[in-house]
């Protein structure tokens, strides 16, 4: 983690996270990577469930345990807070009214039954921006609706084009829809953040993660505006090089045209001829054999890594893909190079633990990793020492509600996390 940094592109932004999950901690997590200070509020006693998401570290007591919960709140400082209670509000005040972004992620009309809500916020800091991330937006005939990662790709299209046609489609893997909405809030609330900063009017931005992912979606619109076609899954008999994973002797590689090499390159470095015949040429020819095209290319892949393969025809300027594992990725020369990880130390692991960490970078003000992902209230004292607004009685009222942080963290059932985000504290 770097100690001396250079300067941010959002230094001086102040950021309250009350999310929880995957989507709002995400992007939170981005804004604090680019400078942002980021405090964290959680619930007491349990935290944020994503504290007892996987992967695990071994041998950790909760509610430290989580891998997944150390990527996604980097950067911030926790403090535990129960904001059902009216004892709390003194402190959510005084840390909104310190704030320029307010990120949360509970069930339309969560926060305004506990004397939360956007009017209030922004009452106490006109300047505020509140990102509201759920599932269908705030209003609307879906608005109160739980939904899944599942739910979320079916109904936001991604799935309807995922899949070959004569089969059920298919989800992409682990919990992207979040990671999507995560992204696109963290873009909308500095966006939002700048607009407030030059006029003085805070703003609600209101973010459905269905409508994240439909936006998202880069042919379906072309296809029925140019052709009237409603794009759908892969189709079943289909040109080998169109992009189909073919198995080699390790892992996968999936060819296609138009990389800026004629199509005979092929046979250049497979060093076989047929790709020169006039029968292998252009995609109707190949789709009349699909069969013998396909096994064709398995064959040239068969005594071969797929990495041996996708840096050779890179090398020729083909198209090529390959399907890289986990341990692929950790050990890729392009992502090392780019120094797309990040090696991380914490209190709760008994190993330092490496990390995807850039999205994207930044010559003058790139990203840091400054802090390691906070344990549960740990900062407490010096965020209640921050905040001037608090007498006394308040400050002894908060000692009452909130349970030490050093208390048992109760597990969840096992189907808690199947409505990210919108839970309720």
């Amino acid at each position: 983690m770097d100690t001396a940094h250079p300067a941010g592109a959002l230094d001086g932004l102040r950021v309250l996270d009350l999310g929880h999950g995957i989507a709002g901690p995400f992007a939170a997590r981005l804004l604090g990577d680019y400078g942002a200070e980021v405090i964290k509020v959680e619930k007491p006693v349990t935290g944020d469930f994503a504290r007892t998401l996987p992967p695990f570290a071994p041998d950790v007591q909760a509610p430290e345990q989580s891998l997944l919960f150390q990527y996604l709140n980097w950067n911030k400082r926790s403090i535990a807070l129960d904001l059902r209670a009216p004892a709390a509000h003194p402190v959510i005040r005084e840390l909104v009214r310190s704030s320029d972004i307010v990120i949360e992620s509970f069930r339309p009309g969560t926060l305004a039954r506990w004397g939360l809500s956007v009017d209030q916020l922004l009452e106490w800091n006109p300047r505020l921006v509140v990102t509201s991330i759920t599932n269908f937006g705030q209003e609307g005939p879906y608005a109160q609706y739980r939904a899944s990662d599942l739910v979320l790709q079916a109904m936001g299209g991604i799935m309807q084009i995922s899949g070959q046609a004569d089969r059920e489609p298919l989800k992409h893997g682990l919990s992207q829809s979040y990671y999507c909405a995560g992204l696109n809030a963290a873009y909308a609330s500095v966006m939002a953040a700048c607009a407030a900063q030059t006029d003085g009017i805070g703003e609600h931005v209101d973010l459905s993660i269905q409508e994240c992912l439909a936006s998202e979606l880069v042919l379906n619109e072309s296809y029925y505006a140019f052709l009237g076609a409603v794009q759908g899954r892969r189709a079943v008999v289909q040109d080998p090089f169109a992009g189909e994973p073919i198995p080699a002797r390790k892992g996968y590689i999936a060819f296609q045209t138009g990389g800026g090499a004629p199509f005979d390159t092929f046979a250049e470095l497979f060093d076989r001829p047929e790709f020169r015949e006039p029968r292998f040429s252009s995609p109707p020819q190949r789709e009349q054999r699909v069969p013998e095209v396909r096994a064709l290319l398995e064959e040239c892949v068969a005594n071969r890594d797929a990495k041996e393969v996708f840096l050779a025809g890179q090398s020729k300027r083909l198209l090529l893909g390959m399907v890289q594992s986990a341990q692929d990725l950790l050990d890729c020369e392009h992502l090392r190079d780019r120094k797309s990880f990040a090696t991380v130390s914490h209190p709760a692991t008994a190993t330092e633990i490496t990390f995807p960490f850039e999205l994207g970078k930044m010559s003058a003000t790139p990203a840091t990793l400054r802090r390691r992902s906070p344990l549960l209230d740990e900062h407490r004292a010096e965020i209640l020492a921050g905040l001037t607004g608090l007498d006394q009685t308040q400050r002894a009222a908060l000692d009452g509600v909130t349970p030490p942080a050093s208390q048992p963290a109760a597990q969840p059932a096992p189907h808690a996390a199947a409505g990210e985000p919108n839970h309720g504290q």
